[in-house]
């Protein structure tokens, strides 16, 4: 099943269960910070479907930032949770036993960045639901994670939810509107190079 299937298939499903956009936005957000299923969930994809459902006017738009902040949040916090509890064990863990490299990743950027990690680790693809997990490994203090977690949160929903919101209130108009057009084509500019500078500042320097 290819992206735009699944795309296309949670869109259409969420667009028939309009009580359930908000619960499945929060969901979405939680999984995919949730280390054990988040390296595999393809959280980005169904976050994007659900905003842009959201957008269409069956949810507000601080009604769907809140949603996305909060399962973030307890995401994050539960991937703490277990690494402070399992500590070194958590490598004995599908999916870890089989991939350990994962885990090293997480570790190696935790151990150059500390605190710092945690927030750019958001917008790192595959290490996002790892550095909160090593953060509890690795004994970082769990008020000090917590606030960070929520901070970072802060600034993770709007990047995430904010442009296929937009996409989906203006569907239509964003293409009769070139002003509308373009204002949407700057934010996703400014938003990918935002994406595109943590990745390059924070993953993509030589180990």
């Amino acid at each position: 099943m290819t992206e735009s299937t699944e795309f296309i298939l949670i869109r259409d499903w969420l667009a028939a269960q309009p009580d359930l956009i908000a619960i499945s936005i929060a969901l979405i957000a939680f999984v995919e910070s949730l280390a054990l299923v988040g390296v595999i969930v393809p959280g980005v994809v169904m976050l994007a479907a659900a905003s842009m459902v959201a957008g269409t006017g069956l949810l507000t738009l601080p009604a769907a930032l809140f949603a996305a902040f909060a399962g973030a949040v307890l995401g994050d916090g539960v991937s703490y949770w277990l690494g402070a509890a399992f500590k070194e064990d958590i490598r004995l863990m599908r999916p870890f036993c089989s991939h350990p490299e994962w885990l090293d990743r997480g570790e190696l950027l935790f151990r150059r960045w500390g605190v710092t990690s945690v927030v750019v680790g958001r917008f790192i693809g595959p290490v996002r639901p790892i550095i909160p997990l090593v953060a509890g490994v690795l004994g970082m203090p769990g008020r000090q994670f917590f606030t960070v977690n929520i901070v970072s949160a802060l600034g993770w929903a709007p990047v995430y939810v904010l442009p296929w919101y937009l996409l989906g209130a203006n569907v239509k108009s964003a293409f009769t509107s070139p002003s509308l057009m373009l204002a949407f084509a700057a934010l996703i500019a400014a938003m990918s190079g935002l994406l595109w500078w943590i990745r390059r500042h924070f993953a993509g320097r030589p180990q």
